[in-house]
């Protein structure tokens, strides 16, 4: 019975370590995944692009002009320095 006691509180120690390293490596993961973006509306008057906002690629509430849920919405650029299409759905920084 001892040793089933000592091999049993052995493994469930070696586990517990796993787990809490996967768990923070899952972490750092998701930490990577949010960054922050500028948020653009289009703008007709000029045929371009025009930043309104700082926004957020991670999940969460959509990007809006002064973070005000009743304004307009902004969008991320589709290519990175191309001004003439913005349409990537961002979320409000948090």
């Amino acid at each position: 019975m001892k040793t089933f006691r000592k091999h049993f509180l052995s493994a469930a120690v070696i586990l517990t370590g796993i787990g809490t390293a996967y768990a923070s490596h899952a972490e750092k993961k998701t930490a990577k995944k949010m960054a922050p973006m500028d948020g653009y509306i289009f703008n007709h008057s000029i045929g371009s692009c025009e930043k309104v906002a700082d926004c957020d690629t991670a999940p969460g509430p959509i990007c809006t002009v002064n973070n005000n849920p009743v304004l307009t919405q902004a969008f991320g650029l589709d290519a990175p320095g191309d001004l003439s299409t913005c349409n990537v759905e961002l979320s409000q920084r948090q």
